[in-house]
């Protein structure tokens, strides 16, 4: 029961982020004037967040109990969401990003942890495949339902969604109880559970993947959905990733892989809604198809060409 709980939390967790991702770069054009282009540094801004608190984490989690660490930064989140109301500059939205990546990654990381710490060691590869693929159907019905919500309500109302669900992930975890572990004395700042360094090739692989329905994504202003057939088979992939990268992994190492998993997808989807939004005025939706299908024709021959063959060398399960 705790892990379906931690797998629900999971789900709302994404959906809250990724309801608002579509729409932040039309709201705060028409709240302060500025680009789209200049919007698109949002995004940026939020990859910058995640990388920046990673190498903490280990330390945090092995300081302070996993549960409260996740139930933080969840908390932090949902205080990010709420400054969109009321952020006055861009600067400050600039900072209310990293902050929400911020949170968003120790939370991602910290729940990844306490779903493999409630999982029997016989069901935790199993485990990791059903954790991520609740992630993705959280972005893919987060993204679709943010698009609809906004259109019938208005902003205002999305973010109060946003929060809503991240209360929801909030709640989950909350009741699902955690049996102590003693601190083992982790140094402040390492990449344990944050990136497993065996997975550098697939994660690169999974970047371009997941750049394909980031830079399609803008495009649901002018009521073009191939965004979201790209997200869905995104998260169909997802799985066979992440068995690759638990793959890959030493002993005890499947947090760690699972993270770098996630990683991966956030910052080629961010970076491809980035690039989207800096080229809107040059790009048509012609040319952004043509860049996603070059980038898939890319993708697909590193895959068989470098990738597939460093991973069936490199694998250790």
């Amino acid at each position: 029961m705790g892990f379906i709980r931690m797998c629900a939390a999971n789900f709302f967790l994404f959906a809250s982020i990724y309801m608002l991702f579509p729409m932040l770069p039309v709201v705060m054009e028409q709240r302060f004037g500025i680009s789209i282009a200049q919007a698109g540094e949002l995004f940026l801004a939020f990859v910058a967040g995640m990388f920046a608190v990673g190498p903490f984490h280990s330390y945090l989690s092995d300081r302070y109990k996993r549960k409260r660490v996740f139930l933080y930064s969840v908390f932090i989140l949902l205080l990010a969401t709420a400054g969109y109301l009321y952020v006055d500059s861009f600067p400050k939205l600039l900072l209310l990003s990293a902050i929400q990546g911020a949170g968003f990654s120790l939370g991602t990381t910290a729940g990844i942890t306490v779903a493999i710490d409630i999982t029997t060691s016989l069901k935790r590869s199993s485990g990791n495949m059903a954790y991520a693929l609740a992630a993705r159907l959280g972005m893919l019905i987060g993204v679709a339902t943010g698009i609809w919500f906004y259109l019938a309500e208005g902003f205002q109302m999305l973010s109060y969604l946003s929060m809503a669900c991240s209360f929801m992930s909030i709640v989950f975890v909350s009741q699902i109880y955690i049996p102590f572990r003693a601190p083992i004395g982790m140094r402040c700042c390492n990449f344990d559970r944050f990136i497993l360094l065996r997975g550098w090739l697939p994660a690169i692989n999974l970047m371009l993947i997941a750049f394909i329905p980031g830079v399609l994504l803008p495009s649901v202003w002018e009521n073009n959905y191939l965004a979201l057939i790209a997200l869905f088979i995104l998260a169909i992939l997802v799985v066979p990733f992440t068995k690759m990268f638990v793959k890959l992994s030493q002993h005890c190492q499947r947090g760690t892989a699972n993270t770098t998993c996630y990683l991966a997808i956030e910052t080629g989807l961010l970076v491809g809604i980035s690039v989207a939004c800096r080229h809107k005025a040059d790009f048509s939706f012609n040319k952004v198809c043509q860049l996603a299908s070059l980038t898939a024709v890319v993708a697909l021959l590193l895959f068989f060409f470098l990738t597939y063959p460093y991973y069936k060398h490199k694998r250790v399960r």
